[in-house]
């Protein structure tokens, strides 16, 4: 068991790792002490499978389910890829028939009631888009009703004294907004930015101009039915000249799936209808874009059967993230000017010429050459604040109404990115959705980013917060699984890992990117469809040599998720955030700005063991934002204190809401001062009652006001809080808090970031402080499903303090057992020995001695317990290695029956005195990829032992990394999952006095071979040669680090007995 050595806590053995099995069901409470080992398929991790199109066979579609089901996923998510969409331009490309096979057509319907089929079949959960590509958009009449607009701008220049006496500029563009004119105060050349595609920058030369903010004025009553406006500017102002704006709205024309009448590449079936004729994006602004989407589902795509099969087997309806904008200028919706006035309270007609001067998503094309701005302080920014708080509210009509129809038609709940890649406030709209999703690329693996998407779901009660995760820039076939889970866990700054970053910054749901379709498709070749022309990982499936050892690490993940799922997340301290453009993530604050405030933070969340969150006065209205006894939220996260910091932007009713929480008790802090301002030009007017209030906020009692680089300092000593989980290490620990009160157990996950460690280095130690109160203290151990009672411990009537070792980059999770009184026999471990117990009231616990000295324990009645000796660590050596070579097929693309089914080839067997990488074994592994089988013999016991050290009873295997994956047998006996940070079982039940032998499987990424077969891979008839770089070559294959046998002596100790070490006592 991998954590045996990295935490001085725990045991070893192994338990068996089976799937469920039993039919499928709808998410529900489970027991955690049954279903730790072996969860349910609704807490298990999904993969994203990408579907081609509607021409792919069902028989493949179970295939590829019943491969997800064997890898230990609990279920996938179902997107028709068609190709990102298709291509915008004309014409367009597919290499399939649409019209015929497009999302939404019978076709389409057939593939997703197969894919819900064998769902059902094998016991699995399928969420479903909303639509193709993105799931933004359905099939609709082209003069629909809620189809994405645009807002085109047009504009004249008139001289000073001037007049214009003409029909409006653009008339005629579409349908007509509104006309506005302003004095030109200065105009210079300029050069602006923007991606249209993906793949480039393009600049364009404009103008900048500023305008007279007081000159703005709508003139829109001044114009005729036919367009005709007649005008008179004055010639007294001083300027440069004047301009006359006219707007338009009309239909974006964007789709989601192209038209097959714009396709030319091979013949396309008449289109007799708007269902084949593609999907145009919906408006995201208003009750009508949703209604759109479900009118399409209800009324043309769901009958009967589907209905029941998405109520029985289907989890949650889903939307990607939102990225059409290049298919608009201006985020438009047809009644945002009415929406503007009601919500915010003024008229933004005349400043709409400011809509222009930002883009505000990438890939987005130029929305004007000419850029206008005013000569207020900000420019105008105050306005277009404003103007995306109007859009974060129209937004949450539309998420609320998918939310809702969802639950009542389908008996699921809705899940989307929320705001992510629009100018909005994501906090705001966060609490809209049944399942909030974030995605690990755009938050960039930030815990910080994280936080500020997961403490307002968990606020708005979103207990599960899913998180798209695994897609990295060209690494389509090199992404390692060590290199995934990282992300699930935890991650600062490396870009290459996943999962850790994802729990200890509380998104406990994830869905891998992804699993490509494995069957044939037109004009693609060796290893298979791949997405996005190879620009972006992972594509996971049996394409993959490590496929088959993927179950190790999917268990592991439904581990964490069951636990990270479990119960409430409970942080001590809520950081406000206020920030209305939010499609753009970035840590608030960088903990290597040791200067500044991230040294504070470092010492506050990584040393002293905080946690944290980020609410925004737009969360102060939830249900159970309330203080209670000096706690807000104490239903939820149950914050101890509040911090703002001096550069925050205020809004009045926030502000009211803080100056309440501070008179119930919870203590506000104040970080280098007094904040003095807000965003938006509507919260200027309330300025003065913001500062009068936080005045008076500042004499009170429970508020503090603390200068920068002292946050840590303070909120210990003036505002006297103490972390759930105190933290006292020398390195860098995160942790992770869930309560639950159904199985009266609360959970802490601990992880060890040790960022820019190199592999198998990074361990530090220490001590974790939590309130005695808690129960019995356990350790969950995710990578075998083992539990085991903390017996290390010491505790009084106020705290119990367990110390703890943890390899670098490596999780633990501690759980405490409510109803059981904690056992702390031992305080503390040297090196080398660990104990075990099976809980808390077991009679009898063990302690391991891993030293070739005896290790001497005293007992409270001065009695000494010694350990014995054990015989001193082997290294393996003298290896056996076949490498299983994958390569690719002889077949060509062109052949229906192509399976792409990699070449097998064993090679001769290689004599390895020690282990090294493989380029440098011999120069035929250099670029392979595939599977290696090591194999050598040891003697148990050790030769070596001595007469003091024979009492040896047993042996643990220590790989200490593993690149990729490595799966150990003993004398033909498959020992338990490794940890690849910490990888140590233990394998003293296969051991045979005499002769062992030992297996070591190690599978690589297929980067190797895709990289050697570069230039014959194409996908839909595209060489990938023209869209992406060959993929990179790895560093490192196989076993590269000694793999050692560790002897170990087992003394069982009677559980009444309190033990200390005596260190002075070697023998």
């Amino acid at each position: 068991m991998s954590t045996v050595v990295a935490m001085k806590l725990f045991a070893t053995g192994c338990l068996p790792l089976m799937l469920a099995s039993a039919a499928p069901c709808k998410p529900e409470v489970f027991d955690m002490g049954a279903n730790f080992a072996n969860p349910p398929a609704s807490v298990r991790p999904f993969f994203r499978y990408w579907v081609p199109d509607a021409t792919v066979s069902n028989d493949i579609i179970d295939k590829d389910v019943e491969a997800i089901k064997r890898a230990g996923a609990g279920g996938f998510e179902l997107l028709g890829f068609y190709n990102y969409g298709g291509t915008q331009s004309e014409p367009a490309f597919s290499v399939t028939d649409w019209a015929k096979y497009g999302w939404g057509t019978e076709a389409w319907r057939n593939t997703t009631r197969a894919a819900l089929r064998s769902s059902k079949e094998h016991g699995l959960l399928m969420d479903y888009a909303l639509g193709p590509n993105q799931g933004s958009g359905v099939p609709a009449h082209g003069d629909a009703e809620g189809l994405m607009l645009d807002l085109v701008p047009f504009n004249a220049t008139v001289p000073l004294g001037g007049s214009f006496n003409d029909t409006l500029p653009g008339w005629g563009s579409g349908k007509f907004v509104s006309a506005s004119i302003a004095l030109v105060l200065e105009s210079r050349l300029a050069n602006w930015s923007a991606t249209p595609g993906f793949e480039n920058t393009f600049y364009y030369n404009g103008t900048r101009q500023v305008l007279a903010s007081d000159s703005l004025e709508d003139v829109s009553s001044a114009v005729s039915e036919d367009g005709h406006v007649d005008l008179t500017f004055p010639s007294s102002n001083t300027g440069l000249e004047f301009r006359l704006f006219a707007f338009y709205q009309k239909r974006s024309g964007y789709r989601e799936q192209v038209s097959p009448e714009k396709i030319v590449q091979i013949p396309q079936s008449p289109v007799d209808s708007y269902v084949q004729n593609g999907s145009w994006v919906n408006d995201h602004f208003s009750e009508a874009g949703a209604n759109l989407l479900i009118d399409f589902w209800e009324d043309s795509f769901l009958d009967l059967d589907l209905r029941e099969l998405v109520r029985e087997v289907g989890q949650y309806a889903w939307e990607d993230s939102m990225e059409f904008g290049t298919g608009v200028a201006v985020w438009w919706t047809p009644k945002m000017l009415e929406q503007f006035r009601s919500i915010i309270g003024y008229d933004f007609t005349k400043y709409m010429p400011l809509l222009y001067s930002h883009v505000s998503q990438t890939p987005r094309p130029l929305p004007s050459p000419d850029r206008f701005f005013t000569d207020d302080e900000d420019e105008g920014m105050s306005y277009l604040n404003d103007y995306y708080k109007t859009l974060t509210a129209l937004n949450r009509v539309y998420l609320e109404t998918l939310q809702a129809w969802a639950q009542s038609a389908l008996q699921s709940e809705y899940t989307a990115q929320v705001v992510y890649n629009l100018p909005m406030e994501m906090a705001a709209n966060i609490p809209a959705v049944g399942i909030p999703e974030t995605e690990s690329l755009g938050f960039a693996h930030l815990v910080d980013a994280y936080r500020q998407f997961s403490a307002p779901a968990n606020l708005a009660g979103r207990n599960i917060i899913s998180n798209e995760l695994g897609a990295v820039l060209l690494e389509a076939y090199t992404q390692t699984l060590p290199e995934l889970i990282w992300d699930t866990k935890l991650v600062q700054a490396d870009e290459h890992r996943a999962i850790d970053s994802s729990i200890v910054g509380g998104v406990n749901r994830i869905v891998y990117h992804g699993y490509p379709y494995s069957g044939y498709y037109p004009n693609t070749t060796w290893p298979g469809y791949t997405t996005f022309y190879y620009r972006f990982s992972a594509m996971h499936g049996p394409r993959q040599p490590a496929w088959e050892y993927y179950d190790d690490y999917m268990n592991w993940t439904a581990r964490m998720q069951h636990i990270a799922q479990s119960g409430v997340a409970k942080t001590d301290v809520a950081f406000w955030v206020y920030d209305l453009t939010t499609y753009e993530i970035f840590s608030r604050y960088n903990s290597s700005d040791m200067d500044d405030a991230g040294f504070w933070f470092s010492l506050l969340t990584c040393v002293l063991g905080f946690t944290y969150g980020y609410i925004s006065p737009s969360n102060f209205d939830l249900e159970d934002a309330y203080v209670q006894d000096g706690i807000l939220a104490p239903e939820r996260q149950a914050y101890k204190a509040f911090v703002v910091r001096q550069n925050d932007s205020m809004t009045l009713a926030g502000v009211q809401k803080l100056e309440q929480f501070a008179l119930n008790g919870l203590p506000i802090v104040f970080y280098g001062g007094i904040p003095d301002s807000v965003l938006s030009r509507s919260d200027e007017k309330d300025l003065e009652s913001i500062r009068s209030i936080l005045e008076n906020m500042s004499k009170m009692e429970k508020v503090h006001i603390v200068p920068e680089g002292s946050l840590a300092v303070s909120l210990i000593s003036d505002v006297g809080i103490t972390p759930k989980v105190a933290v006292e290490t020398n390195g860098r620990w995160m942790t992770y808090w869930r309560e639950d009160e159904v199985s009266a157990h609360s959970y802490v996950i601990l992880y060890n970031d040790a960022s820019g460690s190199s592999l198998g280095e990074g361990r530090s130690s220490g001590k974790v402080t939590v309130a005695a109160a808690l129960g019995a203290p356990y350790v969950y151990d995710a990578w075998t499903g083992e539990v085991f009672a903390v017996r290390v411990c010491q505790h009084d009537d106020k705290s119990m303090t367990i110390p703890v070792s943890l390899a670098g980059n490596q999780t633990a999770i501690l759980a405490f057992h409510h109803d059981e009184k904690p056992q702390c026999s031992l305080d503390r471990l040297p090196e080398g020995v660990s104990a075990r117990a099976a809980s808390a009231a077991a009679p009898t616990f063990e302690l391991l001695n891993r030293n070739s000295a005896t290790e001497t324990f005293e007992c409270h009645d001065r009695q000494t317990i010694k350990l014995p000796a054990a015989a001193s660590a082997v290294e393996l050596s003298n290896w056996t290695l076949v490498v299983e070579s994958w390569t690719a097929p002889n077949k060509t693309s062109t052949d229906p029956d192509y399976t792409y089914e990699a070449i097998k080839t064993n090679s001769s067997a290689f004599s390895l005195p020690s282990l090294q990488p493989w380029s440098e074994i011999s120069d035929s592994l250099r670029n392979t990829s595939g599977v290696g089988f090591y194999s050598t013999n040891f003697t148990w016991p050790p030769q070596s032992a001595s007469d003091t050290q024979a009492g040896s009873s047993g042996a643990e295997i220590d790989l200490a990394y593993i690149l990729n994956t490595a799966r150990v047998w003993v004398n033909g006996h498959q020992v338990a999952p490794l940890d690849p940070v910490a990888p140590v079982a233990d394998v003293s039940s296969f051991l045979v006095n005499g002769d062992n032998s030992i297996t070591i499987a190690t599978a690589t990424t297929l980067g190797a071979a895709v990289r050697e077969y570069w230039e014959q891979i194409s996908v839909a008839g595209v060489a990938v040669s023209l869209t992406a770089p060959p993929p990179r070559e790895e560093a490192a294959h196989g076993l590269v680090a000694p793999v050692k046998l560790i002897p170990y002596s087992s003394t069982k100790i009677e559980g009444r007995y309190n033990l200390s070490y005596r260190q002075d006592e070697v023998i």
